[in-house]
């Protein structure tokens, strides 16, 4: 393993959700057990990047500093409404929490600190990929700083054979001054014997928004979560999520948005495809604070369902503090009925071909918001490719 020190974690806990649940449905957190060690780095590539825009390495120490000078504070959790901090101990909160902080510190890996300037419209999207061979086992950090009244967007890729296995484990942390926008693309697209861990913090500063584009389309399992702190007042974040779980393969998502300020938004949809034994924990929390009065938090769901054996477990919460909100949750969970696809034959159209075209509307609704077209069809033939008969 050469400077690869074992110091692999037999069992983590990631994505503890901020209002426990009843234990035996076992909802309040995803479980990663099994060899965690790392055998290389990864590199990261860029496109040129534009004037104002640089990029550093920081020691993971180093970067803990940073945050702790430059990003808003975070109070400390309340115990009430039956949330429990003990599982929100970090300064800058993530959404896979603090166990996969760990592991990033132990890793030893550098932070690469990517910045752009004040007063900086950067017009054509920064590509950020990874990729991945066979047997990879690697983490990476990034820290992402967006300046005073700037605007970019920032779109990163993991991607490897399409048999290949291994673990990829990414921790990004975002802090948006104000009136910063910063649209956030992720797109996942590895090989079906992959342990994928994805991680994002987010804190956003007054009249700063946030849009996040994430597709977790590949990988054997799949840990995915995010926690959005909106501090300042008008601060806005939209998430549009996308994944698909096929055979016996696993995704578990928690998202949680914060809302501080006054005045803020919070906009999220996720839809997803399930098909044969795949197994899927999605919990999303908007979290409306003390002092957070005139704020509007929506989250919905849409989960197509191929097969008969598969475990569906959607945990959407609202958590508030104050009077003066709007918060609203749906889902729409379920297989194609027996009016459609008798629509469907009757137009010549086999089930197997109505299911390809559901399943093509229904990821393709988050693929369109990605801004880059090579990127787009590269998704399109992925998801071709893992539904073709």
């Amino acid at each position: 393993m050469g400077k690869y020190e074992d110091k692999s974690v037999k069992k983590m806990q990631l994505g503890h959700i901020p209002a426990i649940t009843w234990n035996r449905l076992g909802m309040n957190a995803g479980t990663v057990e099994g060899d965690t060690s790392l055998n290389t780095h990864i590199e990261t590539k860029f496109e040129a990047l534009p004037e104002g825009v640089t990029v550093s390495e920081l020691s993971y120490a180093e970067a803990q500093k940073w945050l702790l000078a430059n990003a808003p504070k975070e109070e400390a959790e309340s115990v009430v409404a039956g949330k429990f901090p003990m599982y929100h101990p970090q300064k800058f909160a993530t959404g896979l929490g603090q166990e996969f902080d760990d592991y990033l510190k132990d890793s030893g890996e550098k932070i690469e600190l990517f910045e752009i300037g004040d007063g900086i419209t950067a017009r054509d999207a920064i590509r950020w990929d990874m990729d991945f061979r066979n047997k990879n086992k690697a983490i990476t950090g990034q820290l992402v700083h967006v300046g005073r009244n700037s605007s970019l967007t920032l779109i990163m890729s993991y991607r490897s054979d399409k048999e290949a296995e291994g673990l990829s484990a990414v921790s990004t942390k975002v802090v948006l001054e104000e009136g910063a926008k910063l649209t956030l693309v992720k797109v996942q697209l590895l090989g079906g014997g992959f342990l994928h861990m994805d991680d994002i913090g987010a804190a956003l500063r007054e009249d700063a928004s946030m849009q996040l584009v994430q597709l977790e389309l590949g990988g054997k399992e799949t840990f995915a979560g995010l926690q959005a702190e909106l501090v300042g007042r008008n601060a806005g974040f939209d998430a549009k999520v996308g994944y698909v779980a096929l055979e016996d393969h696993r995704v578990d998502i928690n998202y949680n948005v914060v809302q501080r300020g006054r005045k803020t938004n919070c906009e999220m949809t996720f839809d997803g495809v399930l098909q044969d034994a795949a197994a899927k924990r999605l919990s999303d929390t908007i979290d409306f604070r003390r002092g957070s009065r005139g704020s509007v938090g929506h989250e919905k769901e849409n989960v197509l369902l191929l097969g008969g054996d598969i475990i569906n477990q959607s945990l959407p919460v609202i958590l508030c503090e104050e009077e003066d909100m709007e918060g609203t949750h749906g889902a729409t969970i379920g297989q194609l009925d027996d009016d459609m696809l008798f629509y469907m034959a009757s137009r010549g159209i086999d089930e197997k071909t109505a299911q390809q075209i559901m399943v093509r509307a229904r990821l393709g609704a988050v693929a369109r918001e990605i801004p880059d077209e090579n990127l787009k069809t590269e998704i399109h033939d992925y998801i071709e490719e893992a539904f073709r008969a």
